[in-house]
């Protein structure tokens, strides 16, 4: 299947094997997504940010995003066109999985993320606004939500099979170490500052 470049642009490429669960893996970063017919895992690290897990049982097909927030504010900026953002985000997930052979009115949803991970965030409400942004969005499309873990403080650790829509989820209650807090204040400038001009922030 030939994929435009701005497709190529958000699809995570970064693949490995995962000794543990001993499948290909493929890991998503904050703005990208990833989208398969094939039997492997999908994974990702999430704190305020959310990531969803869409999947067609019927054909084994699913895919993983992971958004930064709901919006890029400007519909005209071309930032609002990112992988970071929520509307965008979903776009490009349901459009690969179409392509893929999974069909809309069958895919399912399952929805992790949106933890307020640092305490001097809660007021900024990034997860909170996450996690209303893609529930009205699920149901808004009609699109069942089988499972949902998200809120809370907790970073999580989601591992997805798409082939099946099993979903691992981890909450790392120990994770509060110098580069989530550096990425969470980051990712708190950015909303607080100025919406279209996120930069390359690195997230999660």
């Amino acid at each position: 299947m030939a994929l435009s470049s701005e497709v190529r642009e958000h699809l995570a490429t970064h693949k490995y094997f995962d000794a543990k669960f001993k499948k290909a893996g493929i890991k998503v970063l904050p703005g990208e997504y990833y989208a398969t017919k094939d039997d492997l895992m999908i994974t990702t690290l999430l704190g305020s940010c959310v990531a969803v897990c869409l999947y067609d049982e019927s054909v084994g097909v699913g895919g993983l995003n992971h958004f930064l927030l709901p919006d890029g504010g400007d519909s005209t900026d071309l930032l609002s066109t990112s992988g970071r953002y929520g509307v965008y985000a979903m776009e490009l997930l349901i459009n690969h999985i179409v392509k893929l052979g999974g069909a809309r009115d069958r895919l399912r949803a399952k929805v992790f993320g949106g933890g307020n991970v640092i305490k001097s965030m809660t007021q900024s409400k990034v997860g909170d606004q996450n996690v209303e942004f893609v529930m009205g969005y699920l149901q808004n499309e009609l699109i069942p939500i089988d499972a949902e873990d998200v809120l809370d403080i907790y970073p999580r650790r989601v591992n997805f099979f798409p082939a099946t829509g099993r979903v691992m989820m981890k909450k790392l209650m120990n994770h509060y170490d110098n580069e989530l807090i550096d990425k969470e204040i980051k990712l708190r400038k950015v909303v607080t500052e100025h919406r279209t001009e996120s930069g390359d922030v690195d997230l999660f």
